[in-house]
């Protein structure tokens, strides 16, 4: 009697959360996989990268393309971007890390609360990125860092949600189906941005 009362007793004092079975079963059955927070630091890293390399680079065509030399000028913008790249990169991979975890196993909602919740994310993500990257722009930048980042953000982070959310299994998501979305839905935006289509 006392050895099956334990036996039932086990499961109530070692629970385990789906989370940590999958964590277990990575290099066994799935290879790598990654939680929610680690998939939207990536997605962030990549969507502070390609769209404002994009923006970046029209602009820069833009003003010096009727140039026929390369001047100081030209040299001075190009690496101001580059820095202002890099930084946006680097706070959206904090951020997207940030929010990722907040947000959870995105099953456990349901798909109007998903959406709404991404927006948010999105804005939230793409102020404090923004403002930080626009910020190297010698602070006044953070204004149109902001205005940028926002729309953008906005745009792709329902899009990177409703995937996650597909393709996802307990809150992880495997490594071979994360690679498309985070480079996927960043490198879509960034081929609007250089559109010639949009002006």
């Amino acid at each position: 009697m006392k050895g099956e009362l334990e036996r039932q007793e086990l499961p109530r004092k070692t629970p385990r959360r789906v989370a940590d079975e999958w964590r277990a079963l990575r290099s066994v059955t799935v290879g790598n996989a990654f939680t929610t927070g680690e998939a939207y630091a990536w997605f962030g890293t990549f969507l502070g990268l390609f769209p404002p390399f994009a923006l970046f680079t029209r602009m820069l065509w833009a003003a010096y393309s009727g140039r026929a030399s390369v001047d100081n000028a030209i040299l001075f913008w190009g690496l101001l971007l580059m820095l202002m790249n890099a930084v946006c990169c680097l706070v959206g991979r904090k951020m997207g890390g940030l929010v990722g975890r907040k947000f959870g196993d995105p099953r456990a909602r349901s798909l109007p609360v998903l959406l709404l919740c991404s927006l948010l994310m999105a804005v939230v993500w793409g102020v404090i990125t923004g403002a930080a990257g626009g910020a190297v722009g010698f602070l006044v930048g953070a204004v149109f860092g902001v205005a940028c980042a926002v729309p953008v953000a906005v745009a792709a982070f329902p899009v990177f949600a409703l995937l996650h959310h597909a393709l996802s299994r307990g809150g992880m998501i495997e490594e071979q189906r994360l690679w498309p979305l985070a480079f996927g839905v960043p490198l879509t935006a960034a081929a609007l941005i250089l559109s010639p289509w949009i002006k």
